[in-house]
């Protein structure tokens, strides 16, 4: 239905020139793709992209220079692109889109600019639109036409604009101005349909949204959220640990705030799953300084465990785990709030004391474990008595031993 709705919206421009740059190039007189010829005529697509790009400016010679021929050698730049500019104009005629004395670029005072009066349709122009238009029927309260709306909008937006100009700094801040409306258009789109209940239609628009953009940790969020939503809580564990994994091994960046807590209510969703109330709260403690170490449960601890072992063996960089045991001095059974206490402490004083590249876990009510990416044995070992000093000045119980442990992760066993 939404995919007749957006032909419908094409087809009402008849036979005018039509220009897709959301994803993948092309460039369309009638049904006939003219752009398939983009290696032979590679400079002249990159006037044209460049001049729709900014087709609300007027354009000087001097800009086209700098763009076109930036790495390459011409004797007569100005010739060049004269020639160039003749050449895009006849191929627009030779198919039958120029009318008699018509042109899509207009020339005048030494600066260049698009032809608003020619008769032409682009995506990016009716995404706007339709992202316009999809404002305004939400303030007006007609949610249900809102959603049509954004998800007629969402199926234009096919990839970045210009996908395959990557590298050209030029079309930066169009494709970012892009793809800021993409990303409102999600946001503004799940909240709607969370507000009919429509969890099923938020799983298919982040699944569309996700392979566009893979590393959009937003995206990842509202997807786990709807796998809660629709009581699939295997799979939303599954993909918290894919998003995770894949954000640290790729970008170096660590689960979120709001993806720790999607993580907790994983957790305490599960059925299989049985806590009391002091272990929830326990739980749903975050204990992450800012400017500190990163704490976590044990299970993402073992995929930064992991994760770092394969960096330390790619790049050659010593990683240390740190094993910190907290035990009575003499071999009692009774007062175990002494251990926890204790145990709390020292946890405390690790997130605080290390650095934010660190990643530190609780793994038993008396053991931690602590992730030391970069420092020597000596420095690492240092770094571990400072710790230690200050949780002995600070818990003064002399019925407490702490025992540590130091290796390198790449000659640890798995």
């Amino acid at each position: 239905m939404l995919a007749n709705s957006l032909k419908s919206i094409e087809n009402a421009y008849g036979n005018c020139l039509k220009v897709y740059t959301l994803g993948c190039f092309e460039v369309k007189s009638g049904k006939k793709v003219i752009s398939n010829d983009c290696k032979r005529s590679q400079q002249l697509w990159n006037l044209f992209k460049y001049i729709l790009t900014y087709r609300n400016k007027r354009i000087a010679q001097e800009n086209f220079i700098d763009i076109l021929w930036v790495d390459k050698e011409c004797d007569n730049p100005i010739k060049a692109l004269q020639n160039l500019i003749y050449r895009l104009r006849m191929l627009l005629n030779y198919e039958g889109v120029n009318k008699e004395g018509d042109s899509i670029i207009n020339y005048s005072q030494g600066c260049y600019s698009w032809n608003k009066e020619f008769n032409y349709w682009t995506d990016v122009d009716e995404f706007e639109e339709l992202y316009k238009k999809s404002k305004v029927a939400e303030n007006n309260e007609d949610f249900l036409y809102a959603i049509e709306l954004y998800q007629t909008a969402l199926l234009l937006y096919k990839g970045d604009y210009l996908s395959e100009e990557s590298y050209n700094e030029w079309v930066t801040p169009v494709r970012n101005y892009y793809n800021r409306i993409y990303m409102d258009i999600i946001g503004r789109l799940t909240n709607l349909l969370k507000h009919y209940g429509r969890n099923e239609d938020i799983l298919k628009v982040c699944e569309e949204a996700l392979m566009i953009h893979p590393f959009e940790e937003r995206l990842h969020v509202l997807y786990i959220e709807a796998l809660i939503a629709v009581g699939n809580i295997k799979q939303a564990q599954s993909q918290y640990e894919y998003v995770t994994s894949m954000l640290y091994k790729e970008m170096g960046v660590k689960p979120s705030t709001e993806l720790r807590n999607l993580y907790h209510q994983i957790k305490c969703t599960d059925d299989n799953i049985l806590l009391d109330l002091n272990s929830i709260q326990e739980m749903m403690m975050d204990r992450s300084d800012p400017d500190g170490a990163f704490f976590c449960e044990p299970d993402i601890f073992t995929a930064f465990y992991k994760l770092e072992g394969r960096r330390a063996a790619r790049t050659k960089q010593v990683v240390f785990m740190a094993m910190l045991t907290i035990s009575r001095v003499r071999n009692r059974n009774q007062d175990s709030e002494i251990l926890k206490k204790a145990t709390g402490a020292l946890l405390d004083m690790l997130v605080q004391g290390l650095r934010m590249g660190d990643v530190v876990a609780k793994i038993s009510e008396t053991q931690i474990l602590a992730i030391l990416p970069g420092p020597t044995f000596e420095q690492a070992n240092m770094v571990i008595a400072r710790i230690l000093n200050k949780h002995k000045i600070v818990y003064t119980s002399k019925d407490i031993i702490i025992k540590t442990s130091l290796q390198p992760i790449n000659e640890i066993e798995a």
